[in-house]
């Protein structure tokens, strides 16, 4: 073993213990005393320089994000703003430093010791000061409550759930694809699932098989049940060569009609509480509503950019929100198709887009990673919530308010009305791709790029079922087997008709 000669060993000894002196001094000035401010500057930094500054300076700012700078800090990263002063589970940088939000951070090791995330955490309720000179930010208070006011009405009558539908699935392969689309009924236990060229229903407290619609013309990639959960739509078709929606009776499983002859697939559709209007759209950058007495174009929407990732009628069928990849959002009068917000913020696509029961505040996802949440009488955004890191992919209100979202960090998560953060399920294999939440908020569904779809409970986060979007076929109940004696003999062999030839030989 090399040891330094002693002249160098003795020069440097007194270094060392100043340097390990030194340590000692900055650990110690991490941990506040009784009753002081908790600030960057004294506290924050330090633990930032030790674990973070190696990524993330001004130097070398990863995602954009520098935190060896406090005005930087605060200005955020690629994915906006990470500090929301006063809320640390409204905070992107606390969700992923306390490993509630995926990348991790810091990558590739262990949670920070919980000393120094409980210094991080009471940082940023406190109202994440500067320094000890600082004072706490006024929290804006939002313009309407984010209590839901009112919900929708369930329709009279038991809830509809499929009967007697075929259960023999259309294409059966050895994986499933990615999944494409998830709905879950309002009012009923159903969750309908996008296959190849089917789509596939599910009881939601189950898991049980229930159904298989047929969805010759392609892959569904928008599934969307009417409001009074009678009718199914989905939405789809070939690549660059058709599109079109498919309305289905729930109940019977029938083929009601079709709409639409697109040049490409249809990726976002809806179908207005009334059942008088489709709209959907798609690559075609055009926003097309249709008529379903007569299937007649009532007016198009030709102001979007970019392809039309999502379309959702409000639930007391006014609006039409229509938003695509680019990050335009858009909201219509439904029945005229005159603009009647244009919600800027977002700075990625935004690919998913839900209504409130109430109808009086729009959510959206984006591939910015963020949710928001905007008030339809001024259009501005009441709250703002870095969600998941690498792009929001789908979300879904519930009844009670509750959002569902999922992403590409391959979790689905369940946030208050507020947005504040409540489940995050267990991480699937792929990036999640849909999210569906169930009529009475006791199931989300969860499916994601390799074709696997699963059934949370929300309540304690269990896995339940998997429900294929490729079931398998279903194999014949076997005979029953007579008695030897009983057994009548062997017909003989027939001749190979025309059109049946034999095996050929081996």
């Amino acid at each position: 073993m090399f040891r330094p000669p002693c002249w160098v060993r003795a020069a440097c000894g007194p270094l060392l213990i100043l340097a390990t002196l030194a340590g000692a001094d900055r650990a110690a000035a991490q941990a506040p005393k009784p009753g002081e401010k908790i600030t960057y500057m004294d506290h924050v930094r330090p633990i930032f320089r030790e674990h973070c500054f190696n990524c993330h300076n001004q130097n070398k700012a990863t995602n954009d994000l520098a935190l060896d700078s406090y005005e930087r800090l605060r200005k955020g990263g690629a994915s906006g703003e990470v500090i929301t002063p006063g809320n640390p589970g409204d905070s992107y940088l606390w969700l992923l430093v306390n490993h509630e939000s995926e990348p991790h951070m810091p990558p590739k090791t262990d949670k920070l010791p919980a000393a120094k995330l409980e210094i991080i955490r009471q940082w940023i309720a406190g109202g994440a000061l500067r320094d000890s000179g600082s004072k706490a930010e006024a929290k804006p208070k939002p313009a309407v409550s984010l209590a839901v006011s009112a919900g929708a009405a369930r329709p009279a009558g038991p809830p509809i759930m499929p009967e007697g539908l075929a259960k023999k699935p259309v294409v059966v392969t050895a994986r499933a694809g990615a999944v494409t689309a998830l709905a879950a009924s309002p009012w009923a236990p159903l969750v309908a699932v996008a296959g190849q060229r089917q789509v596939v229903l599910y009881h939601a407290d189950t898991g049980q098989l229930l159904g298989v619609l047929p969805f010759p013309e392609g892959i569904p990639y928008v599934l969307r049940f009417s409001r009074s959960g009678a009718l199914l739509l989905a939405g789809g078709g070939e690549n660059a060569r058709r599109g079109l929606v498919a309305v289905y009776d729930v109940k019977t499983g029938r083929r009601l009609f079709t709409l639409g002859d697109e040049l490409d697939v249809v990726l976002a559709a809806d179908i207005s509480p009334d059942h008088k209007l489709v709209a959907l759209g798609g690559p075609e950058k055009i926003v097309r509503v249709f008529n379903t007495a007569d299937g007649a174009l009532v007016y198009e929407i030709r102001k979007h950019t970019d392809w039309i990732y999502a379309v959702e009628f409000s639930p007391d069928g006014i609006l039409l929100a229509t938003a695509d990849r680019s990050g335009g959002l858009l909201v219509w009068e439904a029945d005229t198709g005159r603009e009647y917000q244009n919600l800027e913020g977002h700075k990625g696509g935004v690919t998913s887009v839900s209504f409130r029961d109430d109808s009086n505040v729009l959510a959206s996802g984006s591939e910015d990673g963020t949710l928001k949440l905007w008030n339809l009488e001024d259009g501005k955004v009441l709250k703002s919530q870095n969600a998941h890191g690498p792009g929001v992919t789908a979300i879904q209100f519930g009844h009670d308010g509750r959002l569902a979202s999922a992403g590409r960090d391959r979790v689905a998560k369940l946030w208050s009305p507020d947005l504040s953060p409540l489940r995050t399920f267990e991480a699937l294999k792929e990036p999640v791709l849909e999210v569906a939440l169930t009529h009475d908020g006791q199931r989300l569904a969860a499916g994601d790029w390799s074709g696997e779809v699963r059934l949370y409970s929300t309540s304690d986060r269990k896995q339940l079922a998997l429900l294929a979007p490729n079931p398998p076929a279903e194999k014949a109940a076997p005979a029953e087997k007579t008695p030897p004696a009983e057994k009548p003999p062997a017909p003989e062999k027939p001749a190979p008709a025309a059109n049946n030839p034999p095996a050929p030989k081996k």
